[in-house]
């Protein structure tokens, strides 16, 4: 399977908002984790293990989505169909919800949650959560996240969540514009100290039209 093919992909939607010059590829296998990390990882209060990429690639790939410059486009041939921004994103499940988070707060450290026997005595409540969102700094201000954004929120909802979530920092105001004036995220909660370095986040969450 190409990479960097999306004509044939169903899970790219034309009618999304799209930035020129910018491809956006689905996150096809493990060649392409070190781009990942690499553009997380520029902006990161705290470093992820590769555990917590890989908990979240291997199990949702199709909801990391890759920007690339399209064919032509980048001075650099070498880099030209490098990843320069990318969503990764996961979906959680009734009381998932709370454990998912918890993994990525302790950076891969996971824990039994004891019997989940009654676990499909009711229907699962589906809440998608955006988990990782990073653009490189030469590309910013071009609309590539909001485009990646929109991408991911419209796959998750096309797979059923009621719901997204996230967390971001109180003081990355551009994130926060982002997230709460041109996709309508509120604010549910103020974490004190919430990342390592001690700086406070914001739980923020888009409730989706059924």
């Amino acid at each position: 399977m190409d990479k960097n093919n999306t004509d044939s992909d169903p899970m790219i939607h034309d009618h999304l908002p799209s930035v020129k010059g910018i491809d956006l590829i689905n996150y096809v296998d493990e060649s392409q984790l070190e781009d990942v990390m690499r553009l997380v990882s520029q902006d990161l209060s705290e470093p992820y293990s590769t555990f917590t990429y890989r908990y979240f690639l291997h199990r949702w790939p199709q909801l990391c989505i890759l920007a690339v410059p399209a064919d032509g486009t980048a001075s650099n041939l070498t880099n030209c169909r490098r990843p320069i921004g990318c969503v990764v994103c996961k979906i959680d499940t009734g009381d998932d919800e709370a454990d998912g988070q918890e993994l990525v707060q302790n950076n891969g450290q996971t824990h039994s949650t004891g019997d989940d026997t009654n676990a499909t005595q009711e229907p699962k409540v589906l809440t998608g959560y955006i988990g990782m969102l990073a653009v490189e700094k030469d590309y910013r201000r071009s609309g590539i996240g909001t485009a990646l954004v929109h991408h991911a929120i419209h796959r998750m909802k096309q797979m059923g969540c009621h719901s997204i979530r996230l967390e971001t920092e109180v003081a990355n105001k551009g994130a926060m514009r982002l997230y709460e004036d041109r996709f309508g995220f509120i604010r549910e909660e103020l974490l004190v100290k919430y990342y390592l370095n001690w700086g406070d986040a914001y739980r923020l969450r888009l409730w989706l039209d059924s």
